[in-house]
């Protein structure tokens, strides 16, 4: 997991298949949500055709970066921005974001739109709104597993549960935070309807967090979008369904179907 500086924060971030070759047809950047890290995209990464190469990193105050979470979405689209520069990344991404991260990516295309080829949205809306729940476990460091497992399609086995359930405890707010990200103000409804970059949004079957009826809006909102429900894969379909999304992804991205994993 290799550590890189941007700005104040020491980033972690994954990249398995190493950095673009000649052969790469897709460059893809996996932002996780909220709560999440980069390891959340590891089943999902292993899954994807060699052609693709994938970075997914860890956002201030999660997982294995430094610092807290950043006040807004603009600091962190900016900070992706950077991170992409301090990687040597000058060609124009596929972005795949999860949840709070498909709503950083929004803001991305917004405030980017030259960087951004292609956009994937998971589990997503123009507005989410937290939890008052969420929002106390991530101020007071004490989160209810159990509860937060009830996010998972049924039937999904526990140690695929703890690889997402295990990253909570590793979020950092600042001590005067009264918002995560600013999320609670922000509403791009209206602000995307001007982003005609190609979109992919995912929504997963069982979601009892973001409903698969805001993905059929955001879809709506958008003018380049197209829709996939995943079936038994609930708010981390990603986690829960790696080789199905995979799939999509790559179809999506490569404009082929390449049926099952190689």
């Amino acid at each position: 997991m290799p550590i890189i500086k941007v700005a104040d924060y020491n980033v972690n971030y994954q990249i398995p298949q190493g950095f673009p070759s000649p052969d790469t047809k897709s460059l893809m950047l996996l932002v996780h949500g909220a709560g999440g890290s980069s390891r959340h995209w590891l089943p999902m990464m292993s899954q994807l055709d060699s052609s693709i190469c994938s970075i997914a990193v860890d956002l201030p105050g999660h997982g294995d970066t430094s610092g807290t979470v950043p006040n807004s979405l603009t600091e962190v689209a900016d900070f992706l921005a950077a991170f992409l520069t301090a990687i040597n990344i000058e060609q124009p991404i596929c972005y795949v974001g999860q949840s709070l991260g498909g709503l950083i990516g929004l803001q991305f295309a917004l405030s980017y739109p030259q960087q951004v080829k292609r956009l994937i949205l998971m589990t997503t809306a123009a507005k989410i709104q937290l939890h008052p729940d969420f929002w106390a476990a991530a101020t007071s460091g004490e989160w209810d597993l159990a509860t937060l497992g009830q996010s998972f399609a049924p039937k999904i086995p526990e140690e695929v549960k703890n690889l997402v359930l295990n990253e909570f405890k590793h979020t950092r707010l600042s001590q005067d935070a009264n918002d995560f990200m600013g999320i609670s103000e922000i509403d791009l409804g209206s602000a995307i309807a001007s982003v005609q970059i190609p979109t992919l949004i995912l929504t997963g079957g069982d979601d009892v967090i973001i409903s698969p009826r805001k993905g059929k809006l955001l879809a709506k909102q958008m003018p380049n979008a197209h829709l996939v429900n995943i079936a038994d894969a609930g708010h981390y379909l990603h986690v829960e369904q790696p080789a199905k999304v995979a799939r999509e992804i790559e179809e999506f991205c490569l404009g082929v179907s390449l049926g099952s994993k190689k």
